[in-house]
């Protein structure tokens, strides 16, 4: 057992470093000092993050995606066979990184566009405590290339639709202060501020959703 968890610890860190270069050149464009801002928001930075919640007892908004998207829901074998010979950032990899089990994949005239990963009870969580019937959406991305088109707010509202269909009651999110995109996209699917929390770099104290 010891060293099953030595061999996942080092794919994590092995796949964190792999994709730190091409993550941070994702997220804050080709430069060398993306890496600086990347690492400073990643480690040092003392940083404000809300949590957002949706109450999915209620009907929910109306926000179909194009008809030329489709999304889906892959196995993680699925996933694998789909990010074969992709260069990818890191937000494609967190079954790797923390063991997630479920995300979903959108895709433009069947190419890959996006991803968004959903959290449960007993998966790893950085800033919550989930009850059985609450989910979380976390650690998502659209390529560069798909941006735009509030994709990224449909594809929530299709994930929210589904965990809603599943029995689930309530869905949260946890968004930085300044990632003004991603709470648009919250906020149009659905999503109210619910309250802050206070990070140091990757240090913070979890609370119960």
């Amino acid at each position: 057992m010891k060293r099953i968890g030595s061999v996942k610890l080092l794919n994590k860190i092995t796949t964190t470093v792999i994709n730190f270069k091409k993550t941070a050149y994702h997220h804050y464009g080709n430069k060398p000092s993306s890496l600086l801002k990347f690492f400073y928001y990643s480690v040092l930075r003392l940083n404000t993050f809300w949590l957002f919640e949706n109450d999915l007892t209620r009907d929910l908004p109306d926000n179909p995606l194009d008809s030329c998207y489709k999304v889906m829901k892959p196995s993680l074998e699925e996933l694998a066979q789909i990010r074969e010979g992709l260069d990818l950032p890191r937000e494609f990899y967190y079954d790797r990184i923390f063991n997630l089990k479920t995300c979903y994949l959108a895709f433009k005239d069947d190419e890959l566009a996006y991803i968004h990963w959903v959290l449960f009870s007993g998966d790893y969580n950085r800033f919550l405590i989930l009850p059985s019937d609450t989910a979380e959406i976390n650690y998502n991305t659209a390529l560069r290339k798909f941006r735009g088109n509030k994709l990224s707010a449909k594809v929530i509202s299709y994930i929210c639709k589904d965990l809603q269909a599943a029995g689930y009651k309530r869905v949260f999110g946890v968004i930085h202060e300044a990632n003004l995109p991603s709470i648009s996209a919250v906020e149009d699917a659905g999503f109210r501020k619910t309250k802050k929390i206070k990070s140091l770099g990757p240090f913070n104290r979890k609370i119960r959703a």
